[in-house]
């Protein structure tokens, strides 16, 4: 398919749609994970108690809560400010940013939570690790939405391409 001029630019403006649907996805990994591991830790006892009950682990959870949302609130900012038109790209590089990373890391979390079981593939959790991992790479990676953001930060395009 042929674009005539600055038809390339438009049609990787409309990009900025998938990255919320590629946000949403990456912070519903994060939260089932958090969910598995949380009654994972209401259930399992060591040393008498429930792994819920030990304060290193209610640090934890406080983290991965924290994490998931406060990349929801971008998720949900990016989204209501698009009502007018196509999504701001500086709004869904840091959705996407903040919600890959935190289904990312929660899973990771969570995963170190449930120990063996979270890593075997009995739960879904190590799957909610490797599909999150690869949301991180799909619709733009990290590194990518980093140089969009600082674009947007300076008011200009820094090309990465020599010449």
């Amino acid at each position: 398919m042929l674009l005539g001029e600055g038809g390339f630019k438009k049609q990787i403006a409309g990009f900025n749609v998938e990255r919320i649907g590629n946000a949403a996805r990456s912070l519903a990994l994060g939260r089932y994970a958090f969910e598995q591991a949380r009654a994972w830790a209401l259930a399992r006892k060591q040393f008498g108690k429930l792994l819920a009950e030990f304060q290193g682990l209610q640090w934890k959870f406080a983290d991965m809560k924290l994490k998931l949302e406060a990349a929801q609130l971008l998720l949900y900012r990016a989204a209501a400010n698009a009502d007018h038109g196509l999504p701001s790209p500086e709004e869904t590089a840091l959705a996407k940013m903040a919600c890959n990373q935190a289904g990312f890391d929660v899973a990771s979390e969570a995963l170190q939570v449930m120990g063996a079981t979270g890593y075997s593939q009995d739960t879904l959790v190590e799957y909610c690790l490797r599909r999150c991992r690869g949301w991180m790479i799909a619709g733009g990676s990290v590194e990518i939405l980093k140089n969009r953001i600082a674009e947007s930060i300076f008011d200009r395009t820094f090309p990465q391409r020599a010449g």
